[in-house]
């Protein structure tokens, strides 16, 4: 979802007439938090999928590292929450991180939703758990309702489940690049570089 709100809101942003360019001025601080919790997350993934020592040491301790990925990426975020954007953002990512916590650091998916052809891999690969990110929500499963429930179906190209805390973050998403294209105060500054 993140992907689908960064370009929705700015091709949006460019309907109305806003620059691209004065993204450039919004400084994010506390970047590297944010960062490093890309890396984290990225790196357990990559890693857990090889056979050895170490895999099977993220494998075994998954909810605390996706722990600690989440705890730096919402103080990246905490940084910055004078922003309304970063202010929806923020209770998104609290939301599925509770989720996850809750759930032995996997965001359970409800595969009763998961109606039509274009979900038969997803629930296969669900079941069969080989996603450390991933889950099929059942009877034990902590705040459903927090959970991967809502079925992004097709006409739409990538068929998927998501959460309300994707929701919450792709609006904050798509409110923070709106405010920052179509703020008028960046507009004198670069008038010869058009975007």
């Amino acid at each position: 979802m993140i992907i689908e709100a960064l370009g929705l809101s700015l091709i949006v942003g460019k309907l109305r007439k806003g620059k691209i360019k004065n993204l450039g001025f919004f400084r994010i601080r506390g970047s590297g938090f944010i960062f490093f919790s890309f890396i984290i997350n990225i790196a357990s993934i990559l890693i857990a999928k090889q056979e050895n020592f170490l895999s099977i040491f993220i494998n075994e301790n998954f909810i605390y590292i996706r722990g600690l990925a989440y705890i730096l990426l919402l103080i990246g975020i905490g940084l910055n929450i004078e922003e309304l954007g970063m202010k929806i953002i923020f209770a998104g990512t609290i939301l599925n991180f509770i989720c996850i916590i809750f759930n032995k650091g996997k965001m359970p998916v409800a595969i009763n939703e998961m109606n039509g052809s274009y979900f038969l891999e997803q629930i296969r690969i669900l079941k069969e758990n080989k996603l450390l990110t991933h889950t099929f929500a059942n009877s034990n499963t902590n705040l459903y309702y927090l959970s991967d429930i809502i079925p992004i179906s097709k006409p739409y190209f990538f068929p998927k489940m998501i959460s309300i805390g994707d929701i919450l973050i792709s609006l904050g998403i798509f409110i923070l690049i709106q405010k920052w294209m179509i703020n008028k105060r960046f507009n004198s500054f670069g008038k010869n570089i058009e975007i």
